[in-house]
């Protein structure tokens, strides 16, 4: 369920943060552009406040987070990812080639969907899942660049 704009205030405030126009820009920010980066949400929330810096975005995102408005994806080496946090029980594909990342359902619809073998004495709440690959796109790309008779185009 995502929020209405004026919403974001009300619940940026439930949370015990007060609500700031950086912050309610984020979120709007990631309602369009959901798996941003924070660089990506940078140029979108310029839109509106082109006087905020990355350093201004990574602090937003990290209180985001710590709130849990928001959650942090991280595939590997690559820049870290936002969200907005749905209560859905949802989990991603991930495509190694070009980064694009897909929300997909979870099998087993209430979270956790699985149980570990063993728990180490904790309680579980929640599994993560990511799918990686490739996306349908970049197995063509990769196909016509080495299929036979073809010549990758020099830079």
């Amino acid at each position: 369920m995502t929020a209405q704009p004026h919403e974001w205030p009300t619940r940026i405030r439930a949370t015990g943060l007060r609500s700031t126009r950086q912050r309610v820009a984020t979120l709007e920010s990631l309602e369009q552009m959901p798996h941003a980066t924070a660089e990506e949400l940078l140029q979108q929330v310029r839109l509106s406040l082109p006087k905020i810096t990355i350093q201004s975005i990574y602090t937003v995102v990290q209180s985001l987070v710590d709130v849990g408005l928001i959650r942090k994806l991280e595939f590997g080496p690559t820049a870290a990812r936002f969200e907005i946090q749905h209560a859905d029980n949802h989990h991603h594909v991930h495509c190694r080639h070009c980064g694009r990342i897909e929300d997909v359902p979870c099998q087993h619809g209430s979270a956790p969907c699985m149980t570990p073998a063993t728990t180490h004495g904790m309680v579980i709440d929640t599994a993560d899942v990511v799918y990686h690959g490739a996306c349908t796109q970049c197995l063509e790309d990769i196909a016509a660049t080495t299929a036979p008779g073809t010549h990758p185009v020099s830079a």
